[in-house]
């Protein structure tokens, strides 16, 4: 039940933390790892800080819009970007301390009748609510703004305040919207921040765990087309039992990134925490096992550098803990591990000869502790995926050399890389193309 609330005094625990990346323990490189597919990256925009989301509008303007963590939303039309951003919350969203803070404005998605409404949803953090608990770091909003269909500049002035989720630490924050075929806005949310779900602000057995008491760990589900705040969808799996009425699937640490497969599935990228990255085939109330487990092993927030042999295999609610359908070793406490920080994407649907056509593009921050993330396209098969890494053939060594900080997807199918460097205008976005 719990339906609808304007602020969430809520507790949360994740982080966009460590991958490690390796399907087959027999292999010490992993599937895929000498990387037989080759594509190039194609440069189509730069000098951006922090680029987190790329997404088309759905107005057949042809316009592709950027999001800039720093505040910024961007738009590229015929190619160029636009100089005035398309929207600019800089003074609303808290001020990044370091290159890698996880706070931001971190999402956006447009209405599916967005030609014709002008509507759009962001996701960012800003100040602690004014109801938030002391000590509390800030809280994320996701908001509305509106624009006049087939301009270039939103409304700054027309933001209205859908959710207002207050956060314990600074980390961990989720931040992915997105409309799904049904029409429905889906938002992830992180656990609440610092390690091991279990810090202040994180209920007795984790946020992850918990669905009665706050919102955390989550991804959520609402209608907001049918009541002046929001809606929920008559079948949202704890509408009419215990349970907050939003939550569409739990169990998640940090699900930063997730998109629609075009069957209509979701995929989810979670950040891991010290062992094991996952990558999510998400379903209507799903319990994905954070942080009982992490990935498809069990998990002890006592002692988190050691995977239990076993653990609980249901929820407290009954519900069976589910796997991912990719799981990795994270580089950092691996010597054959393959990453750190795992970076959901998309499934390519772009030139119809493509050799990575169906496949699902993901990524990792870095594969060490240097600036080197990497691609990977997965196939969409079974219970567990296999995957390979994408060789860079118009990069030195043909690797990226880069953080990967998040993928975007155009009309076409095409995929987009998102990445940064340690300079402040480093940020850059590509187009994948064979």
């Amino acid at each position: 039940m719990n339906s609808k609330f304007r602020y969430y005094g809520i507790v949360l625990i994740s982080a966009l933390l460590v991958v490690g990346i390796s399907c087959d323990d027999d292999d010490d490189d992993g599937p895929g790892a000498n990387g037989d597919n080759t594509v190039t990256l194609d440069l189509v925009a730069e000098g951006l800080a922090s680029p987190l989301v790329v997404v088309e509008s759905p107005d057949n303007s042809g316009r592709i819009f950027i999001v800039d963590q720093g505040g910024q939303i961007y738009i590229l039309k015929d190619g160029q970007r636009i100089s005035q951003p398309f929207l600019d919350i800089t003074g609303k969203v808290v001020q990044r301390e370091t290159v890698q803070d996880e706070r931001g404005l971190l999402g956006l998605a447009f209405h599916p009748g967005f030609e014709s409404n002008g509507r759009f949803f962001v996701f960012y953090s800003g100040a602690l609510s004014a109801t938030g608990p002391l000590g509390w770091d800030h809280t994320n909003y996701i908001a509305e703004y509106s624009v006049p269909p087939g301009t270039d500049q939103a409304n700054a002035g027309s933001e209205r305040i859908l959710l207002a989720i207050d956060h314990p630490q600074s980390n961990h924050n989720g931040g992915m919207i997105a409309f799904g075929p049904d029409g429905y806005l889906y938002i992830s949310v992180g656990d609440g921040g610092g390690a091991n779900d279990t810090d202040d602000g994180h209920v007795e057995g984790g946020n992850g765990q918990d669905i009665t008491e706050n919102l955390l760990g989550s991804i959520l589900r609402i209608d907001v087309d049918n009541t002046e705040d929001y809606g929920i969808p008559a079948d949202n799996p704890f509408v009419g039992v215990d349970g907050f009425d939003e939550i569409y699937a739990f169990g998640l640490r940090n699900p930063y990134r997730f998109s629609f497969d075009p069957e209509g599935n979701i995929i989810a990228a979670d950040a891991g925490q010290e062992l094991y990255e996952e990558i999510n085939l998400v379903e209507i109330g799903g319990n994905y096992g954070w942080n009982i487990k992490e990935g498809a092993h069990c998990f002890d927030p006592g002692n988190p550098e050691t995977s239990p042999v076993s653990c609980a295999t249901q929820d407290a609610y009954g519900n069976t803990l589910r796997d991912p359908v990719i799981e990795f070793k994270n580089s950092r406490s691996f010597s054959d591990g393959l990453g750190n920080v795992s970076i959901g994407g998309y499934v390519y649907e772009g030139a119809d000869e493509s050799d990575l056509d169906g496949k699902y593009i993901f990524g990792v921050l870095t594969q060490s502790s240097d600036m080197n993330g990497a691609i990977f396209a997965a196939d969409r098969n079974g219970t567990t995926w296999e995957y390979e890494k994408l060789s860079i053939s118009n990069k030195t060594n043909n690797e990226l050399d880069e953080y990967v900080l998040g993928f975007g997807k155009d009309k076409s199918g095409e995929v987009y890389v998102l990445t940064n460097g340690t300079g402040s205008n480093s940020g850059k976005v590509y187009r994948i193309n064979e």
